[in-house]
Order: C-alpha cells, then structure tokens, then sequence
C-alpha cells in the first residue's frame, strides 16, 4: 500500500524561504534511506495549523484520498506539521486512522501502528500545544512592553509617518516623487480644507485626485489580497479613507496600541509625534459633524426608507436622488466612483423612490388599520427587539459601573505607595493601566449607547402589540401625517428592503423588491411591479 508525505507551513513568509521544501528533500531521502516508495506528496503552502486539516486544500484531499482507500501511511517530517493545537491534532490523527491510515513522524519516536506510540503522539500533541502558547505568551508580553515604550509594532505605518532605525514613528516630512509636498504635508492640507473651507470629505477626495497626490499604497507600491492573488488598488482618494484619517487621534499625538485587534487585550494609549495640534484635530471632529448634520437639514427630498434599503449585489445601502426633472430615486452607493467593490459599477437597477416609499408606506397602514392575525407576528418582533435593546443595556450599566470603580482601585494602587508597599515604577505602571483600561471602557459605553439609539423606536415603547397599534392610529389620524411621523412608523413596522438586480443575457436588466416587515412575511415585488408605476 502506498505512502504519502504530507508537509505543510503557515505562513507565506515561510513559504517564500522555501521551508516546505526542505521537508520534502528531508522526505525524500528518508524514504530512500529506509526504502519506502513515495507515492504522493501534499503540499499545504501558506495554510495555517489552527485550521483542521479536512479544510485546508491539500489536507483535504488527504482525506478525500484516504476515505478511497489509496493511502496506507502518512509521513509528516514533525507532529506540529499536523496541526498547532492538540484537538487539530488528535482529530487529524482519528480522521485518518477511521479509514486505516498510519501516521508517522520522521522526527519523533512514536508511530501510530503501535498502542505504545498511540500513547507517545497524545504526549507531543499536548507539548506542541504547550510550546505554541507560551510562545504566543512570551511574543505578546514582549510585544506589550515595547509598545508601552513608544515603538511601532508592524502593521501598515499610517501615512504621514516612517518607522526609523529605533523602531520608533518619525514624521515623514521627504518630498513625494514627483511633488513638491511631503505626506506630512498632505495631512495638513486635509486638516486645513476641512477647518478652513468647511469641506466636506468627498470635495477633499475629489481636490487631491485632481492635484494627482498620490495614496500611500501607489507610493509604497503596496497590493491588495483578494483571495490568493494580489491587486493593484485604485490609486484614488475615496471619501471613506479621507474621513478615517481625519478622525485618527495619530495625528495629534496620540495612538492607541490594539484598538483594532479582535482579540481581547489591554489597550495601550502612548504619545507619537503630531503633525497637527489638537486644537486642530478637534475642530476637525467639530466640522465632520456638522456637515453630517447639514446634510440632512437642507435635504430637497424627504426619503421614506433612508438607510433601510439594501443592494443584494455589492451590499451597500441605497440612497434617495434626484435627478434633472425632479424624479427620485433609491440608487446604490455602489454605484458612485468611491464604493463598493464594484468601484462605481455595480449593476443594482434604480428604483423609483415615489412608488417604493408609496407602497411600504401602503403596506404599514394597512396592517395597522386592520391586522389580522399578523398580530401575534408583531408581538413577537416586538419581543425580539426589547431583548436585544435590553441585553446592550444591561452591558452598558456594567461597563458604567466598573468605570466608576476605577477609581476606588486608582486610589488604593496610591495607598500602597504611601505605605511604600510599591516603588514609584509600579505605581506609574498601574496608574497608566488603570487609564487604559479607562479609556476601553469610555469607548465601549459610546458603542453601546449608538447601539441602543438605533433599536430604540415607536415599537420598545409599548408591552404589547395591541398598545401600539392603538398608538400608531392615533398618530395616524384623519389627515396625510407629516414626514416625521411617518418615518417613525415605518421604521418601527420595517426591518429592511433588499433590491436584487439580476442580467439576462439578451435584454434590459430586472429588479426585485423584497420587503422584510416586522408584522408578516417577507413580500416580494417583481420588476413588473416597477413597469407599472
């Protein structure tokens, strides 16, 4: 029966050093040494040992393999080449061993043919384990203790800046090829366009592409990954890009180490060097806002379903438009030269805003005038969303009470120094973690009360359905009730509209509406519904 080698590394840095090589000349001539015929060698270039081995590429196939019956023993040049955690490992080695494959190492004593070496592999898979976390361990508590000292710890260096020799970030005032203004510069000039003239992010974009300023990925000639191939990206300024740096507090001096991290770590709040005062920073802060405001205060158009309509082909949402004659529309985000992943082109078909908002809104007086039996439905949604508007409350009142407990532990980390328990270094590390862990918590409770402003409408007000459709008539009333009112009905009564837009090859391309209300089934509308209007 044949036998197979199976290397793998985890890494593409490790890929690009040839390392999976080097297991495969070790197999090779381990086979020769011990005349055993290879049959086959799989390869798992780049591919991580956390993932089990039925879903990485090669591994798959492994099994795949094993399960035909073509594979009597695997051979792996070391136990961690299986998997990184002991479960991976364990069941990789039961996987292959329900179809009567053998695993053996070219490296350790053990060989799974045997009880003694069955007994040996569960020993090294819980020392691969074991080496893996205290690694991991050791590489994150050296990584805090440089981060504390100010250095920069990889990740993209935000534009503006260049790491120096030390580790530390420097302020990038070098010309950019070709201009006669540094990247420092260019964050000034974003500063100043917006405290100065008041513009608005999208005017910003718009000013550096047409000076031809180039972005940090075309400088740097930088790609990006989709998938297992690597892009050049646009080369553009988009608006969503020009408001993240506006609103990162690098700029002014000060950068939050893990904030960004999905794993849950102490953050840590160090001082770099600002390219623009805070004073600036916060009239930045102060204008993002207000032209957020403007731009809802001054709208031409009152759209019903604002933020609610969904595009099925890119993911983003719909906003209301106006064209030349004055008819409205709901048009993708997708579509405009800075969103999606389309880059200005997805296919989503427009929809006409007069009939969409006609007929939600149709559907919404309907139900409240006369329910039915969707009652029961509505209680239950109902239901759904007080529990969730209660859990991100109950969060909230913890995080607000630990904030508030913060301080009893500031004052008897201060106690112990006066008693001279603690030297002055451990009092200023415990003081510095205390505010850290401060500042996490003041960024969660903003978090959570966006959150509980979203869930919070007409329909959480009431204990029953039946109170708020007694509500909703009132509101109603004999008369068409203003914008207003009306959009708080339909934003109690809809969950959101999903607009599919879908290519035939030989004519025009054809939309479907799907309405997903809180009171009934998901209702669908065709595009002959839109010919119609």
């Amino acid at each position: 029966m044949p036998t197979v080698l199976l290397a793998r590394v985890s890494t593409d840095d490790q890929a690009d050093r040839g390392t999976i090589e080097t297991q495969i000349q070790f197999g090779t001539k381990y086979c020769d040494l011990h005349e055993i015929p290879l049959h086959e060698i799989y390869k798992d270039d780049g591919v991580s040992g956390t993932i089990p081995l039925p879903e990485r590429p090669e591994g798959g196939r492994l099994i795949e393999d094993a399960k035909a019956g073509k594979i009597k023993t695997v051979l792996v040049y070391k136990l961690d080449r299986l998997g990184r955690t002991a479960r991976v490992i364990l069941n990789a080695i039961y996987d292959l061993e329900q179809y009567g494959v053998q695993i053996r190492s070219m490296t350790e004593p053990f060989d799974t043919s045997s009880p003694a070496g069955r007994f040996a592999l569960t020993i090294l898979a819980g020392v691969a384990d074991l080496d893996r976390t205290t690694t991991l361990e050791r590489l994150w508590l050296g990584a805090q203790r440089w981060a504390r000292e100010g250095k920069w710890l990889g990740g993209i260096t935000p534009y503006g800046y260049y790491v120096n020799e030390d580790g530390y970030l420097e302020v990038n005032e070098n010309l950019i090829p070709g201009f006669d203004m540094s990247e420092a510069g260019v964050i000034r000039l974003m500063y100043q366009l917006l405290t100065e003239q008041k513009m608005s992010t999208i005017k910003v974009a718009d000013y550096l592409n047409a000076l031809a300023i180039p972005t940090s990925y075309v400088i740097h000639g930088r790609q990006l990954t989709k998938g297992k191939r690597k892009e050049n990206t646009s080369g553009k300024w988009n608006p969503g890009r020009i408001r993240n740096m506006i609103v990162n507090s690098t700029y002014m001096g000060i950068h939050h180490y893990g904030k960004h991290s999905k794993k849950a770590r102490e953050i840590i709040t160090r001082e770099v060097p600002a390219i623009v005062s805070g004073e600036t920073w916060n009239q930045a802060q102060q204008v993002l806002k207000d032209n957020r405001l403007e731009a809802t205060r001054y709208a031409k158009h009152h759209y019903l379903l604002r933020s609610l309509v969904k595009c099925s082909c890119c993911g983003l949402n719909f906003s209301g438009t106006a064209n030349v004659s004055g008819k409205t529309f709901y048009i993708c985000n997708g579509k405009t030269t800075y969103r999606g992943k389309f880059q200005g082109k997805c296919p989503a078909k427009n929809v006409p805003a007069e009939w969409l908002d006609s007929m939600v809104w149709q559907d919404c007086v309907n139900f409240i005038m006369s329910p039915g039996e969707a009652l029961a439905t509505l209680d239950s949604s109902m239901q759904e969303i007080k529990s969730k508007k209660d859990s991100l409350e109950s969060e909230k009142r913890l995080v607000v009470d630990t904030i508030a407990s913060k301080d009893a532990e500031k004052q008897s980390v201060i106690d112990l120094y006066r008693k001279k328990l603690i030297d002055a270094r451990d009092l200023e590390q415990q003081l510095a973690k205390i505010a850290t862990e401060n500042l996490a918590l003041d960024m969660r409770v903003k978090e959570l009360s966006k959150l509980i402003e979203d869930e919070t409408n007409i329909s959480v007000q009431h204990d029953t359905a039946e109170q708020l459709l007694i509500d909703l008539r009132c509101r109603l009333g004999d008369t068409e009730p203003p914008y207003e009112v009306k959009r708080d009905i339909v934003k109690s009564m809809v969950r959101k509209v999903v607009i599919e837009t879908e290519k035939p090859q030989d004519g025009n391309p054809q939309a479907s509406v799907t309405v997903h209300y809180m009171f009934t089934q998901d209702v669908l509308h065709t595009d002959m519904d839109l010919m119609r209007q």
